[in-house]
């Protein structure tokens, strides 16, 4: 990365999520201030240009996720009023327009994450609410998006967390070959642990990535790319971003009922304190091999491993304007 392109978000609030579709040309932004913007890469002026604002929920949007685009343009929101939505694009003479064609409504919390799952799964949409449940839904008819199913849910933690540090968020792995899994941060329990299906279909808590100080903000899966091991980032409001690298263990394992499978060994393998401060984001490129975190420093560190394995900051982002505002 050799430059920087700075454009005025215009929202009127503070900015929660930023999410870049599947090509990397359109962005998603969502706000305190009730609304999405959808933006537009300009590449013959080399600007992010404003499509389309819409007021989406009743108040604050925290998550936004694109769905693949063999779906088409499809967006889910979350918000503080319990519910997600998902959005269409579509044209009403000439004019393009996002229409909410369907309504997942969370009774039990505020719906704190949003995530389309992989697409060889099919067009479907995990949420997770402060009171530690995941839900899956799935949209049975692909042609028409107004009528999702619940196909599963399990909860996360021993019980509901309703305090100010009941967060909790999620990734999918977007790998082909294997059982469908997902890592969940787990709340004030300061963990982050990988669910995988048993053979009864049943979601069940697996592996367990620990070391934390703090809340776990987020997680991300990183995209396999025929490595042999798996990849998960973690933020932490401790003010650390981990690695963690989950390899497959020979000696297997079992859990409750005499499921018998293959379980990961989980190492963390790079541990940064470099943000001084609590670190909200992390997020993989689309090959899994420069990992971005953003906190309250200002800033988004971009991570790359060395030819030896180590990981390093290969560059530095910062929100402040002047000659500083991109290190190398």
């Amino acid at each position: 990365m050799n430059q920087v392109t700075k454009f005025d978000g215009t929202h009127e609030d503070l900015i929660h999520d930023v999410a870049f579709n599947y090509y990397g040309n359109r962005l998603a932004t969502c706000s305190s201030d009730q609304k999405i913007k959808i933006w537009d890469y300009n590449e013959g002026e080399g600007i992010w240009e404003s499509n389309i604002s819409f007021k989406a929920h009743s108040c604050a949007v925290l998550k936004t996720s694109w769905a693949h685009p063999e779906y088409g343009q499809v967006l889910a929101s979350c918000s503080f009023d319990r519910s997600v939505i998902v959005w269409e694009e579509s044209y009403h003479d000439a004019v393009k327009k996002w229409t909410p064609v369907a309504t997942l409504r969370d009774g039990n919390g505020t719906v704190q994450d949003v995530e389309f799952a992989p697409n060889h799964l099919g067009l479907r949409l995990a949420i997770v609410a402060a009171d530690g449940l995941v839900k899956i839904y799935e949209a049975m008819d692909v042609t028409s998006l107004a009528h999702w199913t619940m196909i599963d849910s399990f909860p996360v933690g021993e019980g509901p967390s309703k305090d100010e540090e009941g967060n909790h968020c999620l990734s999918w792995s977007t790998s082909k070959f294997t059982s469908q899994m997902m890592v969940v941060g787990c709340a004030k329990d300061h963990v982050a642990k990988i669910f995988r299906q048993d053979h009864n279909n049943k979601w069940q808590a697996c592996e367990v990535l620990g070391g934390h100080g703090g809340v776990v903000h987020d997680v991300s899966w990183a995209p396999n790319m025929g490595r042999s091991y798996n990849l998960i980032a973690t933020a932490c409001k401790d003010g650390h971003v981990r690695i963690f690298k989950l390899t497959d263990d020979s000696q297997g394992g079992a859990l409750t009922g005499g499921w018998s499978r293959k379980m990961f060994n989980v190492t963390c393998i790079a541990d940064f304190a470099d943000h001084n401060a609590e670190v909200w984001r992390v997020e993989w490129n689309v090959t899994g091999t420069i990992l971005s975190s953003s906190g309250d420093d200002g800033k988004v560190r971009l991570w790359k491993a060395t030819y030896t394995g180590d990981w390093k900051c290969m560059s530095v982002v910062s929100a402040e304007e002047g000659p500083n505002a991109f290190q190398r």
